[in-house]
Parts: C-alpha cells; sequence; structure tokens
C-alpha cells in the first residue's frame, strides 16, 4: 500500500496527511449518499446533534460542534429554509431561540445516521475487531496531540 504513486513519498508515511486524506475521501462518499435526500455532509451535523441532544438554543449548538458562530447562522438558516428545523422562543432567555428538529428533520437525522454507520462500517471492511478498536484508540491520541499543540499554541498568543 506504501508504492502509490498518485501520493508525495513523504506523505505516504504521514499520519496527518493521512488522516485528512481518509477524511476527505469520507466525507466525498457520506456526502454523495445524503446529496439523494437533499441535504449534505455540512447539513447534517446540527442535524445529527439536535437528534442525539434534543432541542437546544444556538448557542449551546455552537459550543457542541465546530462549526463557528458565522458559518451556523447560515447552516440553521438553510436548514429552517428546508423545514428540517424549527425555532421556538427561549423560556428564560429573549434574546434567545431553542432550535428542534421538525418531523422532516427528524427522518432525515435518521438517513443521516444510517448513511453515517454505513459508510464507517464500509470504510472497516476487512478489519478485524481488534484492528477497529486500535485504530480508533490511536486516532483519538492524534487528536488529543494535535489539541494539545493548538491549546500551546493558544495560551501563548
Amino acid at each position: 500500500m506504501t508504492d502509490r504513486t498518485d501520493m508525495h513519498p513523504e506523505a505516504i508515511a504521514a499520519p496527518g496527511y493521512l488522516a485528512n486524506h481518509a477524511a476527505t475521501v469520507f466525507n466525498r462518499v457520506v456526502d454523495a449518499a445524503l446529496r439523494p435526500h437533499g441535504v449534505t455532509l455540512a447539513l447534517i451535523g446540527p442535524i445529527m446533534l439536535l437528534s442525539w441532544k434534543g432541542p437546544m438554543a444556538q448557542r449551546d449548538l455552537v459550543c457542541a460542534s465546530a462549526v463557528k458562530q458565522p458559518a451556523m447562522v447560515a447552516l440553521l438558516g438553510r436548514l429552517e429554509t428546508l423545514d428540517l428545523i424549527a425555532r421556538t422562543p427561549h423560556e428564560s432567555d429573549r434574546r434567545s431561540a431553542m432550535i428542534a428538529l421538525t418531523e422532516r428533520g427528524q427522518a432525515i437525522a435518521a438517513i443521516g445516521r444510517e448513511v453515517l454507520l454505513g459508510k464507517n462500517a464500509r470504510a472497516l471492511r476487512g478489519f478485524s475487531a481488534l484492528e477497529t478498536d486500535i485504530l480508533v484508540a490511536l486516532l483519538h491520541r492524534l487528536i488529543a496531540n494535535l489539541e494539545a499543540d493548538e491549546q500551546a499554541a493558544a495560551d501563548v498568543a
């Protein structure tokens, strides 16, 4: 597998590059599977979060996701236009709204879950349970190491 001619020789053994490349390919196949249902990978993140956690304030959606405030505003506007979410007044904060999935949004969340689980299973085709556990543990360590560096750089700045 390391004799690929479509990758730079140093990239073949670079975990950061390989993790990014895997994510890019995964995102493409998931996006292609979601597109016939009228959603994209970008839209499915907030849908899945709302499906898991239930109705949330917009600020809580931003805090619980990797999406920053301006992008989340745009995503929520799109989701509302597609009738996948509904906004209702927040009980204790007049300036805020609660965001919940509509019935259609719940159906799309179920489809998104199926697509994401299915594509993850396809990605792990041929892996033993032990290999899968090791890969997941190693990816968690890789992410933790990178986040520690990110935090250290932020502390310096």
